[in-house]
């Protein structure tokens, strides 16, 4: 049942934009061609700076960017009332405040740049068989209907109107969250990575940033495999891999193997869904298909805090945790009995200790700059991060960045 790549890798674009060889110098050099240095390096480009992406791999994506679930939900890693409980409701409207633009700009993004057939709108409906998990979902749809955004608390019959397809009896309801959005992961990311070429930024693929130290004049000089490269400011957005270069993050950093399952297309459409507070998850392509991914608390010590892969980018997968996936989803979802799951695969999230991202420039370094850690949740802020760190960088304030994501936070 493993494939060598996820869904999106199988089926998405090839990249054509070509690689250029390492230039001796660059105005910006971001680290990492994934979902966030390639939005990085188009927000660059278009504000008439001209940033040099390197990434290991041989084409944008190939990482965690192209191996998720393709969801741009709203909301950071907890739901909206807990996290008011841990952060104060300043900060916990800000996080949520920045997915919701973050949402506009991915529908404005896509729409600009002819990559509008990557991306759908959905809805997301977070599912719960607790007492506890719906106290929790209730008091998030009040807080945020407070905060003038729209959700609602659905009982199951409810819930099983909303959801499209039958749902279990254990099943006691749900919050419902409409007006949200979902992309062909590799699609997408390449999209706004040749997009960012044509207005101007530059790749250089298959090269790897081996080590990175300040200049007598202030600089930063990045080594590679392929030569060395100086520059004035310097990104590194390679996510579980930043202690690669910054060895300080490993403390910070505890990379968690997920791992999806794809099933053969269904009749009905579902939203975007959750249950037990996001450990497992799933949504529906546009083909019809179905993902079903998470249950990584079903095998201890195995997914959190895994050894990271020298030279690939996924850790060996876990036959054992996908066949408890195909297990689980006709249990879960009584419609899909009979359905075969036709495809499964591994990816590495990197977690935080308060499952926040890091994302701003590291205290006492002018110029370095890191976005990493996004605790399984980078879609939702992919443009709005990267769009406020390159006003940064070019002097702005980009207050769009909550200060729960300031890296200084754990000094």
């Amino acid at each position: 049942m493993r494939s060598p790549d996820s869904c999106w890798l199988a089926s998405g674009p090839r990249w054509t934009g070509g690689s250029t060889p390492v230039p001796g110098r660059a105005d910006v050099l971001v680290l990492g061609a994934g979902v966030m240095g390639s939005t990085l390096a188009y927000w660059l480009a278009r504000a008439g700076r001209a940033p040099l992406v390197v990434d290991r791999n041989d084409s944008p994506a190939e990482g965690s960017s192209g191996r998720n679930a393709g969801r741009v939900i709203q909301g950071g890693n907890a739901q909206h009332a807990p996290a008011i409980d841990r952060f104060g409701h300043e900060q916990a409207l800000a996080v949520y405040r920045a997915t919701l633009v973050n949402r506009d700009l991915v529908r404005e993004v896509t729409a600009r740049e002819g990559i509008d057939a990557h991306h759908t709108t959905t809805a997301k409906l977070d599912l719960t068989d607790s007492e506890d998990e719906a106290l929790e979902l209730k008091r998030t749809a009040d807080a945020l209907c407070a905060d003038g955004i729209a959700a609602e608390w659905l009982d199951l019959p409810e819930a099983r109107r909303v959801f499209g397809t039958d749902l279990p009896d254990t099943v006691l309801g749900g919050l419902h969250r409409p007006d949200q959005d979902a992309v062909h992961s590799v699609g997408y990311v390449r999209g706004i990575a040749d997009a960012a070429r044509r207005h101007g930024a530059t790749f250089s693929l298959g090269v790897t940033a081996t080590s990175l130290e300040r200049t007598d004049d202030g600089a930063w000089r990045v080594t590679t495999d392929a030569g060395e490269v100086v520059a004035e400011q310097v990104v590194v957005a390679l996510n579980a891999w930043t202690g690669r270069l910054l060895p300080e993050f490993d403390a910070l950093i505890t990379p968690v193997r997920g791992q999806l399952v794809q099933t053969a297309p269904v009749s009905f459409r579902i939203p975007q869904w959750g249950l037990d507070r996001g450990l497992v998850y799933g949504g529906q392509n546009q083909d019809g298909s179905l993902l079903l991914g998470g249950l990584r608390t079903t095998v201890p010590h195995r997914d959190e805090g895994i050894e990271l892969p020298a030279d690939d980018n996924t850790p060996a997968f876990s036959p054992e945790l996908a066949d408890r996936l195909a297990t689980a989803l006709p249990a879960l979802l009584p419609g899909t009995a009979g359905v075969p799951v036709v495809r499964a695969w591994s990816g590495v999230m990197a977690f935080t200790p308060d499952r926040c991202p890091l994302v701003g420039e590291l205290p006492g370094r002018p110029g370095l700059w890191v976005m990493a850690a996004f605790s399984g949740h980078g879609m939702p802020y992919s443009q709005v991060v990267a769009e406020q760190l390159a006003e940064r960088i070019q002097g702005g304030a980009g207050a769009g960045i909550p200060a729960a994501f300031d890296p200084a936070r754990f000094r």
